[in-house]
């Protein structure tokens, strides 16, 4: 088995069936796909055990921690693959996805690679606002030394070397395990020509509990790993201070159509950036942070 796919996903029965067929349906023959379930509480686990019944399909359950990243290390352990992609449940991609990230991770011998991500949406202010601001997956490669794991794919011998996903991060998990990947001397690359699709946040409150999320993991990396990353604490008054406004006109210029939508996307700017602070006030004071590393 060169290739596995591994979904993480938790109460999105309708997502992981998006994934798992565009997945079936590639050129690609020498792969598996891996459904790693959180502990679903709906109809998703049913959903994952009947694509089971497919010999390309697995089906594993993490219940014991409620975290993506628990999800994924669970499908990491079963998998076969030398090479392992990583697609959230409710993405799709092309169906010569798997043969490309086979053939890319083969012939150049890579460790570490991540892909294109494009964000599907409406034509509607939000949707564009994000469409805009969306990921920039090349530049987290180059300069913060991470993919997200949406997108990312790597070599089994890097989980070895380095360990797998800090089950303990809600969000960030990416960014500090590519951090420790980079720091074990193994190269990480972007690859623009192969693309996945992720539908877009489409409402305020699905912007406000995303950027929540990331706050919470801001507050874990700094007390997991306060010793690798510089995170500036919740005192510090930039984080509530409002998004510079000449620095986000500059970010997206171009792209709004009116100084009316300019004036709503900065403000979803600064909503998204303020709720990142509540999240990482939240979980500053809610948690003693004394897990053990699971790693």
């Amino acid at each position: 088995m060169k290739t596995s796919i591994i979904i993480p996903v938790y109460n999105d029965p309708e997502g992981l069936g998006v994934t798992v067929d565009s997945l079936l349906n590639q050129t690609a023959t020498d792969y598996e796909v891996v459904i790693a379930d959180n502990g679903s509480t709906d109809e998703t686990a049913a959903v994952g055990r009947e694509f089971a019944q497919s010999d390309r399909v697995r089906h594993v359950v993490e219940e014991d921690v409620q975290s993506s990243y628990a999800a994924r290390n669970a499908g990491i352990e079963v998998a076969r693959g030398d090479i392992l992609g990583f697609v959230d449940a409710d993405m799709w991609v092309e169906t010569d996805y798997v043969e490309s990230i086979t053939d890319k991770m083969t012939a150049d011998d890579r460790d570490y690679m991540g892909c294109n991500v494009e964000l599907v949406t409406d034509d509607g202010t939000i949707g564009r606002y994000r469409s805009t601001t969306g990921f920039d997956v090349e530049k987290y490669v180059r300069e913060k030394r991470f993919a997200p794991t949406c997108c990312v794919v790597t070599r089994k011998r890097v989980f070895d070397a380095v360990g797998l996903f800090d089950s303990r991060l809600r969000s960030n998990g990416d960014l500090e395990f590519g951090r420790r990947v980079h720091e074990a001397g193994f190269d990480l690359v972007f690859e623009p020509d192969i693309t996945l699709y992720h539908p877009a946040r489409s409402t305020v409150g699905e912007l406000i509990a995303q950027s929540t999320r990331i706050g919470r993991g801001r507050g874990e990396i700094r007390a997991y790993h306060g010793d690798r990353f510089s995170v500036q604490t919740t005192l510090n008054p930039r984080h509530y201070l409002p998004v510079n406004p000449i620095a986000f006109h500059e970010r997206v210029s171009g792209a709004y159509r009116s100084l009316t939508e300019f004036l709503l996307w900065y403000l979803l700017a600064c909503i998204q950036k303020w709720s990142i602070t509540g999240g990482y006030l939240r979980q500053t004071v809610s948690s003693p942070m004394d897990a053990p590393d699971p790693r």
